[in-house]
């Protein structure tokens, strides 16, 4: 087991996993993706590309056994957006939702990153929405991803 928590590989995680995914072509969904806010998403979402902001969201730390095994539970952000310049790019939302769901059903533990031992979608969080941005409407889809690791305090571990 760690000593520590290690929050930034997991959104680091989130983000490898996000950019990984592929159609069942093999194209892939997203253009760029990243952790925090992309300043000018423009370039990324033109004509039928995609991007994707990934974001930290609940945070949440406690005692889970005794010798100071800690859990800490955290939910992520991932923000998909793509162009609403017709009907047709702005429909591939729908593709983006089904290609982006899958990997996070299929994937517990997030390749074992850090001591993470359980990663899933939280039930009834998608959202399909219209964000504005850089000056236009973008058509977006948003869902949150809840994640949990262990990690123990370090020797001499938790003091009365």
């Amino acid at each position: 087991m760690v000593n520590t928590p290690n929050t930034p590989a997991i959104g680091d995680a989130i983000v490898s996993y996000v950019q990984a995914i592929t159609y069942p072509d093999t194209t892939p969904v997203y253009t760029y993706v990243q952790l925090e806010g992309i300043k000018d998403v423009t370039d990324y979402v033109g004509g039928s590309k995609a991007c994707a902001e990934v974001y930290g969201n609940d945070d949440a730390s406690e005692h889970h056994a005794f010798n100071g095994v800690i859990c800490d539970e955290q939910s992520w952000y991932i923000l998909s957006l793509c162009s609403l310049d017709t009907a047709q790019t702005a429909r591939q939302i729908y593709a983006i939702r089904d290609a982006l769901v899958q990997p996070f059903q299929k994937h517990a533990t997030l390749g074992d990153v850090g001591s993470v031992y359980d990663a899933r979608i939280k039930s009834g969080s998608g959202k399909f929405l219209r964000v504005y941005r850089n000056g236009q409407e973008y058509r977006a889809h948003l869902i949150e991803i809840t994640t949990k690791q262990l990690w123990q305090v370090p020797f001499p571990g938790v003091t009365a």
